[in-house]
This record gives C-alpha cells, sequence and structure tokens, in this order.
C-alpha cells in the first residue's frame, strides 16, 4: 500500500492535464473526475478498484470509464472519516452524486485537492471548500487497503465491472456504443472465469477418481 503523501504526490504531476468527460483514463488527460481518481490508484499503483477489478479488467479503465463517484462513496476499499475531522494527503474528497451534482479529488493536505475538475479549468490543484458541486456536502474518505492482495480475474469481479461500466454509461451518456461495449468486454471476462473454473474442478474431479 502506498501512502497517502505517495498518493498525493503522484496525482500532483497530472496537473495541468485535460478533462473529459466520460474518458475511459486510456491516457493523462482522457478522464474525468472519477476515472482521474481510477488511474492514479489502479494505474500508477496497481490497487484494486471499487468493485474488484483493478486498471485493465474487464468494466475498468483503460477499456470502459469504470467505477463512479456514487461507486467510490460506498467503496469498502476506503472507510469514511469522522464529521468534522480534516482530511490528510491522500483521502479522497467526495461529493456524492449523479453527473453534475458528483465530484470526487484526492487531497494534497487539510484543505486542497488535485481533482480532473471540468473541460475549462482541466485537471488543476485547488481548494476544497468551493470546487464541489454547490448544495452537496464533501465527505472525506480514507484508502485502508481492503481487498489490495486479492486477484481480480473472478468471477465476482467480472461481474462488478460490468456493472461500474454499465452504470457509468447511463450516468456519463455514453450511448449505446459505451453499454454494447461494456457489456460484451464483461460478459466475456464472465465466461472466461467461469470456464477456467469449470476446467479446475474437472481436474480436482478426475485426480480424486
Amino acid at each position: 500500500m502506498p501512502t497517502g503523501t505517495d498518493i498525493a504526490q503522484d496525482a500532483l504531476r497530472y496537473a495541468g492535464q485535460k478533462y473529459t468527460y466520460g474518458g475511459s483514463a486510456a491516457k493523462p488527460g482522457d478522464w474525468d473526475c472519477s476515472s482521474f481518481v481510477s488511474y492514479v490508484l489502479g494505474h500508477d499503483f496497481g490497487m484494486v478498484l471499487p468493485g474488484g477489478g483493478r486498471y485493465g479488467s474487464a468494466g475498468y479503465p483503460p477499456g470502459s470509464h469504470g467505477p463512479v463517484v456514487s461507486t467510490y462513496a460506498a467503496w469498502t476499499g476506503a472507510s469514511t472519516l469522522p464529521a468534522g475531522q480534516s482530511p490528510a494527503a491522500g483521502d479522497l474528497c467526495v461529493w456524492n452524486g449523479l453527473g453534475p451534482l458528483g465530484h470526487i479529488g484526492i487531497a494534497t493536505d487539510g484543505s486542497h485537492m488535485i481533482s480532473a475538475l471540468d473541460t475549462e479549468s482541466g485537471t488543476v490543484h485547488t481548494p476544497i471548500a468551493g470546487y464541489g458541486p454547490a448544495g452537496v456536502k464533501v465527505t472525506y474518505r480514507r484508502i485502508n487497503g481492503a481487498g489490495q492482495t486479492g486477484a481480480a480475474a473472478s468471477p465476482t469481479s467480472a461481474l462488478a465491472g460490468l456493472a461500474g461500466a454499465l452504470i457509468g454509461g447511463v450516468i456519463l451518456g455514453g450511448g449505446t456504443v459505451v453499454l454494447v461495449a461494456g457489456l460484451v468486454i464483461g460478459a466475456a471476462a464472465l465466461l472466461g472465469a467461469l470456464g477456467a473454473a469449470a476446467v479446475a474442478a474437472a481436474a480436482r474431479k478426475a485426480a480424486t477418481s
């Protein structure tokens, strides 16, 4: 597990990059707020992302957008800080909402964050206060490392990744192409995982018969 300072310093390297609504984080600047977080955590640190997949898994960047703000808000790999507690470097700043009512960034200290803000500003280092959706309360979530040693290629993670891709397509307005692509990729991963499990089960049966 990287430290919070490691995460914050890594994320700060991308200040000045672009913002792409619905971007799949295939490269720096091809991201919106949540896929930016997925790129930092999943691509740069190889962490297990919400839903159990990693960067490169079916339904995750760079093939699909992957986890959205609401998914990060409920992620078991992070714990919500008590109300009134300030964030530390590397904590997630989450405005839990759909579309323009949601935003997520990575705290760099107790009052600043780096986030993919919008098409005009791009990926920018800002204060936390005043840079989330109006009327939505920010919560701070500290990454706790849950599940970071697990393998991603399982039927459960394939289904979770597929669900993330489908939800992301609906919320981001990605259209039929995004939904169908996520469905095909996720189904292929699921079938592959189930097939591997069936082969392993057959081998165990043969060995004991």
